[in-house]
C-alpha cells in the first residue's frame, strides 16, 4: 500500500481536516461590539479609510486568531483558522513512523496544526511501573486542555504488547478516574477521533506474524470498496424502526436488549456530514459495521463470545457472559480467561460492567487476527460492547473503559431478530 495516498485520503477524506472559523471573531465581537460585523464583512481593510489603528492592533494580536493580518499596506480579515489535530503513532513500528511523518504533511497542507506524540506500551508499563503510587491518580492540566481544545485525534497503530498492564492493576485503577474525566471532555466538546489500526511487530500473535500483516492490510483496503456500504445499508435498514432484539446461537446464547428510540450509525470509513449531523464523530480504520447503543438497563440472557482481546491484561476465548437489567452478573471461561476478565474489571471504574454497544461486522476482508479494530469487522460476526458509550454512540454510560467481545455468527446457528423478524439468518443478511 502507498503510504503518501494512505496519509493523504485519512486527512482529506476519512476524518478531513481543515480550517474552522475563526473564534477570535465572537471574542472580538463580545468586546468591541457590532464594529466587528463590520469588519468581518470586508475581505480587506485599509487603515487610511478605517481610521482606528489602536482596534486594528488589537485585532492583529493571536488573541482573536488573529482576525486581521497585514499585506502590504492593507489588513486580510481572517475568517477562518486551522483545526488543531494530536497524533500519538506507534514508535516501535517503522511503517507508523513514516506515517505519522506524512499524515503531519497532510495536515500542514490543509492549514490546520499538529501535536505529534509517539508510544509504545513499553512506554505505558515503565510509566506505571515508576510513577509514585498516587501520581497514578493524577489528571494532567495539559491533558484536560488538549481534551477539550483539538479538533481531531488520531491514535495510529496499536499494542506491540498485549499484556502491558499484567501486574499493574492497582495502579491502573488509581488512574482510571482521570481517563473517565478526559473522555467526558472530549466527548462534551465533541472532538472527532480516528483509531487507525496498522500492523506493528508484536510481543505475542496470535495466528502467524504473515497472517496477521496480510488480513490486517487487506482488511484496510477493502474499508473504502462498494460491498461494505452495501453490507451496512441492508443492516441499517434491517434495524431501523425496530424496538427489540435478540441474539441467538448453537452454543446456546440467547441474549435480548432493547434498541429503542436510539440512532443506528454506520461505520464505512469515512465521517461525512450527515455523520457530524447525528453526532457521529468517531471512526476506525479497518472499519465496516453497523453499531448502535443498546438501553443500559435492557439487556437480559446469556451470550458467549468466541474473542475478547484484553488490551492490557491479555486474551480470553469463549467468554460467557449473564446480563441483567444491563448489567453482567455472572462470567466464565477456560484456563484462566475468567481471571483475566476480573483483572479487566477490577482496573476501571464506572458502567464498565454495562452494556454499551452492539456492533455488526461488514468487512468481507476481516478475519480473526487477535486485534480487535479487525476482528469486530469481521463479516458474520456481531460484537457486544460493555463500558463507556456517551459521545458518538449516543448513549448514557459513563465509564473509563470501553470493551468490546466478539461472537462468530457465521456457521454457528448465530441468528439475530428484530421485533421478531429474522435479519440474520447463520451470520449472513436473510434475502
Amino acid at each position: 500500500m502507498n503510504l503518501k495516498t494512505i496519509a493523504h485520503n485519512l486527512v482529506a477524506k476519512s476524518i478531513p481536516v481543515g480550517r474552522k472559523p475563526n473564534p477570535g471573531i465572537a471574542l472580538a465581537r463580545a468586546r468591541y461590539g457590532k464594529i466587528i460585523d463590520k469588519i468581518i464583512s470586508m475581505r480587506y481593510l485599509d487603515p487610511k479609510r478605517f481610521k482606528r489603528q489602536k482596534l486594528i492592533d488589537k485585532l492583529s494580536d493571536p488573541d482573536y486568531g488573529p482576525l486581521l493580518i497585514k499585506r502590504g499596506k492593507k489588513y486580510f480579515v481572517k475568517k477562518m483558522v486551522g483545526e488543531t489535530v494530536r497524533l500519538t503513532y506507534n514508535e516501535t513500528e517503522p511503517e507508523c513512523v513514516e506515517l505519522s511523518r506524512l499524515i503531519k504533511r497532510e495536515v500542514w497542507k490543509r492549514g490546520g496544526h499538529i501535536t505529534t506524540i509517539p508510544y509504545s506500551s513499553a512506554d505505558s508499563r515503565a510509566h506505571l511501573q515508576l510513577i509514585p503510587f498516587d501520581t497514578a491518580a493524577e489528571l494532567p492540566p495539559s491533558a484536560k486542555i488538549m481534551a477539550a481544545t483539538n479538533d481531531v485525534r488520531i491514535f495510529l497503530g496499536g499494542d506491540e504488547d498485549d499484556n502491558w498492564l499484567r501486574g499493574l492493576e492497582a495502579k491502573g485503577l488509581l488512574g482510571a478516574p482521570a481517563e473517565s474525566k478526559l473522555r467526558q471532555i472530549m466527548d462534551k466538546h465533541g472532538m472527532r477521533w480516528c483509531y487507525f489500526g496498522w500492523p506493528v511487530r508484536k510481543k505475542n500473535y496470535l495466528v502467524s506474524p504473515a497472517k496477521y500483516r496480510k488480513i490486517f492490510i487487506d482488511s484496510i483496503a477493502a474499508t473504502f470498496r462498494p460491498k461494505v456500504r452495501q453490507l451496512c445499508k441492508y443492516y441499517k435498514d434491517a434495524l431501523k424502526g425496530a424496538n427489540n432484539i435478540r441474539i441467538t446461537a448453537a452454543d446456546g446464547t440467547d441474549l435480548t436488549f432493547s434498541i429503542k428510540g436510539r440512532p443506528i450509525l454506520v461505520a464505512d470509513g469515512v465521517i461525512d456530514k450527515t455523520d457530524l449531523k447525528h453526532g457521529d464523530v468517531g471512526l476506525n480504520i479497518p472499519d465496516g459495521e453497523v453499531f448502535l447503543a443498546p438501553l443500559e438497563h435492557s439487556a437480559n440472557g446469556v451470550i458467549i463470545f468466541d474473542y475478547v482481546v484484553i488490551h492490557g491484561f491479555g486474551f480470553v476465548k469463549n467468554l460467557k457472559l449473564t446480563f441483567k437489567d444491563g448489567k453482567v452478573i455472572k462470567w466464565s471461561a477456560p484456563g484462566n480467561g475468567a481471571t483475566i476478565f476480573k483483572k479487566f474489571l477490577g482496573a476501571n471504574t464506572g458502567e464498565k460492567d454495562r452494556i454499551a454497544e452492539l456492533g455488526i461486522g461488514t468487512n468481507p476482508a476481516a478475519r480473526f487476527i487477535g486485534e480487535t479494530i479487525v476482528d469486530e469487522k469481521i463479516f458474520g460476526s456481531i460484537h457486544i460492547a460493555i463500558g463507556h458509550n456517551t459521545g458518538a454512540y449516543h448513549g448514557k454510560n459513563v465509564a473509563s473503559s470501553h470493551l468490546d467481545m466478539i461472537k462468530i455468527m457465521k456457521g454457528k446457528n448465530g441468528n439475530m431478530f428484530a421485533d421478531g423478524k429474522l435479519i440474520m439468518k447463520n451470520g449472513l443478511p436473510v434475502k
